[in-house]
């Protein structure tokens, strides 16, 4: 049983944390996330993350059931056909499936350009994003 303390107004969980933080990190939820870092013609790439609800934590995990793969795999590569050693797959579909579950996760989601811009760690903040989800 977890021991509560009240401070200030606010409830105290064991380990130290808030409740606002309890949730964060039940939900393993972050409030920014840096998608690009800056350069001389952009300014970096901020999101704020929507707190999840059950509603579209229920959405994630219906969009990214047919995504097996990680998004870094995905991302530029062409639909594959069938042969003998392996299926069929569709790896626009899956970035497709990706990009439509950070629009959901995402306030504002991600533009055309600014999907564009995301770097290394970026790509690396998005797959821990989406994890978070699932």
């Amino acid at each position: 049983m977890r021991s509560l303390a009240v401070i200030a107004g606010d409830y105290l969980f064991l380990g130290g944390l808030t409740l606002d933080k309890q949730i964060d990190e039940t939900l393993n939820i972050g409030s920014e996330v840096k998608l690009a870092a800056a350069t001389k013609e952009h300014s970096e790439l901020l999101k704020n993350v929507k707190i999840g609800t059950i509603g579209s934590i229920s959405q994630v995990r219906k969009i990214m059931k047919d995504a097996p793969y990680k998004f870094s795999e995905s991302i530029g590569r062409e639909k594959w056909t069938g042969t003998e050693s392996g299926s069929e797959l569709d790896w626009p579909a899956v970035e497709a499936a990706y990009r439509e579950a950070f629009n959901l996760v995402l306030e504002g989601g991600l533009t055309d350009e600014e999907y564009q811009r995301v770097d290394e760690d970026g790509i690396e903040e998005l797959e821990k994003l989406i994890t978070r989800f699932l």
